[in-house]
């Protein structure tokens, strides 16, 4: 679960729209421009309802899952139920909930679950608390989490300054956008186009800072008890790298004025030094339950790794 400073319309928009995966999301998983592919089908199966929702069926969008077949379900007001069906019966099913708590923030709640036969492979992650494998699994999660909270917040803000409605603001001439007209349908026809408080979008969006777009801590970490559990469990590893950094400096200083022989003031000064980049690592690790911004450097969150030019030769 997080609570994410973009509003409820965008947040629920994003997930009837998978052929921004490929390009939005570069870098995280099997996301690249190179591996997408044009969705063949996506069509509304069955009429919008205002109880009911609606029910979208599409095909893949890049070369791992072109031959899958996806069910969206939308089911008032909140809830979006896909399931992705591939020819070896292996499935994928997320989901998601979307609440709207206050104008510009929706609280976010997600649940992927993959179903067929799957071999978990050990490695040195298990022997670490399980508080502390689940905290580090939602670290993974934020490069994903910052470039959609990137371009949803670019999107609501680029909307209010136009202040008009969402057929004149959207160009969506492709039938991959199927998705988001179905949706915003729906919201018109049964829902008022809107959560109530965001009748005038141009009144409710608010320009943030990186600080505020980017923060874990409010978002995601107060609220999850592995998180916060991990934080404290970081803390204590930290201070007590700390200490023995200086213990083992002392001892190597302490070596060398009395001339024991200088392999062990030699084994004492890595093991220090060791210690002390171990430090800097789990410092670096615990700040990342707080916030995106790099902890050192220039204060700037990239969302994107740099791309190689291409040569015009």
């Amino acid at each position: 679960m997080t609570e994410v400073p973009v509003g409820y319309t965008v947040s629920v928009e994003s997930t009837f729209d998978p052929s921004h995966a490929q390009y939005l999301h570069e870098g995280s998983g099997y996301f690249s421009p190179e591996k997408a592919v044009p969705i063949k089908e996506f069509s509304l199966v069955g009429e919008i309802s205002a109880d009911a929702g609606f029910h979208l069926k599409h095909s893949g969008y890049n070369l791992l899952n072109k031959d899958m077949e996806a069910n969206r379900n939308f089911l008032p007001p909140c809830a979006n139920t896909t399931i992705y069906r591939y020819a070896n019966g292996k499935n994928h099913i997320f989901q998601l909930y979307f609440v709207p708590t206050k104008p510009g923030q929706c609280r976010h709640i997600g649940k992927f679950i993959t179903e067929g036969n799957t071999v978990k492979k050990k490695s040195w992650s298990s022997l670490l608390p399980n508080y502390l494998q689940i905290g580090l699994k939602h670290l993974l999660t934020y490069k994903l989490s910052d470039q959609d909270l990137t371009v949803m917040h670019s999107q609501e803000m680029i909307e209010a300054s136009l202040n008009e409605k969402w057929q004149k603001a959207y160009f969506m001439p492709s039938p991959a956008d199927l998705g988001i007209v179905t949706f915003r349908k729906w919201l018109d026809e049964f829902a008022g186009g809107a959560p109530n408080w965001q009748d005038n979008i141009g009144t409710t969006v608010k320009d943030i800072n990186n600080e505020q777009l980017y923060d874990r801590w409010h978002r995601h970490t107060k609220f999850c008890p592995n998180c916060r559990r991990s934080v404290i469990f970081l803390d204590k590893i930290y201070t007590i790298l700390q200490r023995l950094t200086g213990l083992l400096a002392l001892l190597a200083l302490a070596l060398i004025i009395i001339g024991i022989p200088a392999k062990f003031t030699l084994v004492a000064t890595i093991l220090s030094i060791i210690s002390l980049l171990g430090s800097y690592f789990i410092d670096n690790l615990k700040q990342q339950f707080f916030t995106s911004i790099p902890q050192r450097g220039l204060p700037i969150v990239k969302v994107y790794a740099d791309r190689p030019k291409k040569s015009l030769s």
